[in-house]
């Protein structure tokens, strides 16, 4: 497949209707201040964030840095605009959603860079955004969930700050193997569709870096990992990649939750189908938690 054939294949998949787009009442719902802003990258683009907060708070506030879905190729919704409004308001708290680089135009590395430069610049920048550095938590959804673990991975590197604790929701995290080899649940994605997110995001040969597919990751890029809550669900080809990931990080020394949703789809929290009242309830006992 040609690039023209590619971003033809990418501007269908991006032109799919999805399920769980708010309605402008549910949104209303969850009266979070929204407003946008831009992280400077060096001499490439901008990173450019939704920042949700309470009306009101007494600074320094804990931060969740969110980076929602779509297959690396997709932008933010309105969607997890609502997930990240009722984050804010349930646990008063700013959160950031990361607007990170699509691929297939600005293809791995792009959003892996964007993802730990918007999170050191959190850590960098705590005391005049009156945020606690202590309480910066990173949260990411589907192939968000693979950039945060990433984000945790580099600072396996760098030790230049850590987390007080990552959420992993359905992530993808082995953009190597043939999709046509994993389990196709119920509903899931064509191996099809699957084959162009890994091309669009690896198109050169990328995917068993560690950084873009973290179960090929050895055991000193998990060792500065927080703690660590993992979903999976039943009807999700990606199932086995995130518990198989949870058990490396076991094995690292991390202390790790991981639930698999015996009656859900790929996507579930984010959409508001299946059991996503209950995954919300897991992520807001563990956010609790560590803050």
């Amino acid at each position: 497949m040609n690039k023209k054939e590619l971003l033809e294949k990418v501007k269908e998949l991006r032109d799919r209707v999805m399920p769980g787009e708010p309605t402008e009442e549910e949104l209303a719902a969850w009266p979070a201040n929204e407003s946008e802003f831009s992280i400077s990258h060096g001499s490439k683009k901008p990173i450019h964030v939704y920042r949700y907060a309470p009306e009101a708070m007494e600074a320094p506030v804990p931060l969740i840095i969110d980076y929602h879905g779509g297959g690396f190729i997709r932008g933010w919704s309105k969607k997890s605009g609502l997930f990240c409004r009722r984050m804010a308001l349930t646990h008063q708290c700013i959160v950031w959603d990361v607007d990170y680089s699509l691929a297939p135009e600005d293809p791995f590395p792009a959003a892996v860079q964007e993802a730990y430069h918007a999170a050191e610049y959190a850590f960098r920048h705590a005391e005049e955004l009156g945020i606690d550095p202590s309480r910066i938590l990173l949260m990411g959804h589907s192939a968000g969930a693979n950039l945060a673990a990433t984000v945790c991975m580099r600072t396996s590197e760098t030790k230049a700050f850590r987390p007080v604790g990552l959420i992993m929701d359905y992530p993808p995290l082995d953009v190597f193997s043939d999709p046509a080899s994993k389990p196709q649940g119920e509903e899931d994605s064509a191996p099809a569709d699957a084959n162009i997110y890994n091309a669009s995001y690896c198109p050169n040969g990328e995917g068993r870096d560690p950084y873009a597919s973290p179960v090929y990751a050895n055991q000193s890029l998990l060792t500065e990992f927080p703690n660590t809550l993992i979903l999976t669900c039943q009807y999700d080809k990606l199932c086995k990649e995130g518990e198989r990931f949870a058990a490396m990080l076991i094995e690292a020394g991390i202390t790790v939750t991981a639930r698999r949703f015996l009656n859900s789809h790929h996507g579930f929290t984010i959409a508001r189908t299946d059991e996503w009242e209950q995954s919300t309830a897991q992520i807001d006992q563990f956010i609790r938690q560590v803050f």
